[in-house]
């Protein structure tokens, strides 16, 4: 890299990027000098005088790459929060996400290549960028396969660490295992084993660059929030717990995968039918349209969601808000029964369609991914925004029944799958 001037602890400081996307990390071959032609390396370079060394690395990043970026955190190293690069000099790994462009070689680099979790050894690197890119690597978002429906694979441990209850947190680079959401808890996680240890929760988690998990509830972000790494925590009792480094296999509990996926298929479709057969009680044309052009009730009232084996349970407030939006409350709640069976035979036509049903990440494999449900129903395409699995057939429900209550502050959906 260029010589740097920027005085750290009476050392000069080399900045470099680990740049995050979709789980991979950026590396980039050198060209120039001789000595280092042919080695990969984060990218980054060189400190002007005076120069904040943040801003040298994202004017380094969009002058080498031709890339607009922004700096998300650090990949702490040991000497200070650096890394060692010679006796007088460290290197500062920054972790960027880019914000307009896509990475080009410029004059010092031949050739740009996204790594994923398990192809940080494919690259021969540069001596000073190796450990470094490695504490990136593990710094990625977990893949996960559960939006195919996977049930078993294979992951590496990453992270292990106690947690408030006594049991033990256990986070790896890839797996099949779903976890139940932190800021919209409709469907539980997913148990079963990961090597010999039975995985009772696998919850959402986000670790920071300081190494600190924080899990569930009190995850403070919104999902896909850069300042931290999101992770799926596998919850196991600390003395099966396997160590850092291991490969383990892992194993979903495939019965109870299958009931709560049959439950959230018929959650969206019992959403998509209540939306349709409401259609009538909108007084004013609504702005807020569902995938297949009806009017939202669902998601603008919808104030609690329950995913359960083969159902789920809802409950909507109607307040003061959906009355100014044109919505005639009263008249839906005396007719809920009629509604309820409109919805139900919405439900049986779409059923016997037997359509397929599947999960849309995007092309992102990682949990922090923005995932959607995808179904082909009479009238066009259903897509909801969901984060859960899903039946891949909407035959394999057998059938969807739902039923209405009133409830003080509007009403409550019980829906029945089988």
């Amino acid at each position: 890299m260029t010589e740097p001037t920027h005085i750290a602890r009476g050392k000069r400081v080399v900045v470099a990027a680990a740049v995050e996307q979709h789980g991979h990390l950026l590396s980039a071959r050198r060209t120039r000098p001789a000595s280092l032609a042919g080695g990969w390396e984060l990218p980054g370079g060189k400190v002007e005088p005076g120069e904040d060394p943040a801003r040298a690395l994202v004017r380094e990043l969009r002058e080498e790459l031709a890339i607009d970026t922004v700096v998300v955190g650090q990949v702490a190293g040991p000497v200070d929060g650096d890394w060692p690069l010679s006796d007088d000099s460290v290197l500062r790994v920054m972790r960027v996400r880019i914000e307009r462009g896509a990475p080009q070689p410029g004059v010092a680099h031949d050739q740009v290549r996204w790594l994923g979790p398990r192809e940080v050894g494919e690259v021969a690197w540069l001596g000073p960028d190796l450990a470094p890119a490695a504490a990136a690597i593990l710094r990625l978002d977990t893949w996960v396969d559960f939006p195919s429906g996977a049930l078993e694979g294979h992951g590496v441990v990453t992270f292990v660490a106690p947690l408030p209850d006594g049991r033990a947190a256990v986070v790896l680079d890839r797996t099949p295992f779903h976890p139940i959401d932190h800021g919209w808890p409709d469907q539980p996680g997913d148990t079963g084993f990961l090597g010999g240890a039975r995985v009772h929760d696998t919850l959402t988690g986000v670790l920071d660059d300081a190494s600190r998990l924080v899990a569930g509830e009190a995850v403070p972000l919104r999902r896909g929030d850069p300042r931290g790494a999101w992770v799926v925590v596998h919850v196991v009792d600390p003395e099966h717990a396997p160590d850092p480094g291991a490969r383990v296999a892992l194993s979903v509990d495939a019965e109870r995968r299958a009931a709560f996926s049959r439950g959230h298929s018929g959650c969206h479709l019992a959403s998509l039918a209540l939306n349709e057969a409401t259609a009538r009680f909108w007084a004013k044309p609504s702005r807020r349209r569902d995938s297949r052009g009806f009017p939202m009730l669902d998601q603008m009232t919808i104030s609690l969601s329950r995913i359960r084996p083969d159902g789920a349970f809802d409950t909507y407030r109607c307040g003061t808000s959906l009355r100014k939006a044109g919505f005639d409350a009263p008249a839906f709640l005396v007719e809920r029964d009629v509604v309820a069976e409109e919805v139900n035979s919405l439900l049986a036509g779409w059923v016997a369609r037997r359509s397929p049903s599947r999960i849309d990440s995007g092309g992102d494999p990682t949990l922090a991914a923005r995932r959607q449900w995808w179904c082909d129903l009479p009238g066009g395409p259903a897509q909801i925004p969901c984060g859960g699995t899903h039946v891949s057939d909407l035959g394999q429900l057998g059938a969807v029944r739902v039923a209405y209550g009133i409830t003080e502050q509007g009403f409550e959906s019980t829906t029945s799958v089988g």
